[in-house]
């Protein structure tokens, strides 16, 4: 006896079609699954230009949790201005807070990127004659990642 594999995946495609039938004619339903929010990705430099991510239903997501990944020993600069003086160094491990103005927390100065942030971590030290509050570092990954906002510290 010859079985043809045209008439097996015939036979395959029917009982699945029969159980997928007779699974909605009972109520059955298959559970579902939920999607993980992405996170920002960098271009080719390293920088984010975004801080913000179209879903798949057309709204929009803020990532406002972001890691500092620093490794200098001197800690990151975080400046009144993009580009201008420091105001607070944020120690590697910091989780930053994002600030969105206009639905964006990423700004751009002389063509670079920089995330507004919150400097409120207790690994954020001011520096001499500032005090804490919203300061700018570079949105480049080799200073800040972006944190999954569907990630739960427990």
């Amino acid at each position: 006896m010859r079985i043809d594999t045209a008439d097996m995946l015939n036979a395959n495609l029917n009982r699945a079609a029969w159980v997928l039938g007779m699974s909605l004619a009972l109520g059955i339903s298959a559970p579902a699954i939920a999607q993980m929010a992405e996170v920002p990705l960098p271009n080719r430099n390293g920088d984010y230009t975004t801080a913000v991510l179209r879903g798949n239903r057309g709204n929009f997501y803020y990532n406002r949790r972001w890691l500092v990944v620093d490794p200098d020993p001197t800690y990151l600069n975080c400046r009144v201005s993009p580009n201008g003086v420091v105001r607070s160094r944020i120690a590697p491990g910091a989780i930053l807070m994002a600030e969105f103005i206009q639905n964006e927390a990423i700004v751009f100065h002389n063509g670079s990127p920089w995330l507004r942030v919150r400097g409120i971590d207790a690994l954020t030290v001011p520096q001499r004659g500032q005090t804490l509050g919203r300061c700018y570092v570079r949105a480049n990954r080799q200073y800040i990642a972006p944190i999954n906002e569907d990630a739960r510290l427990n």
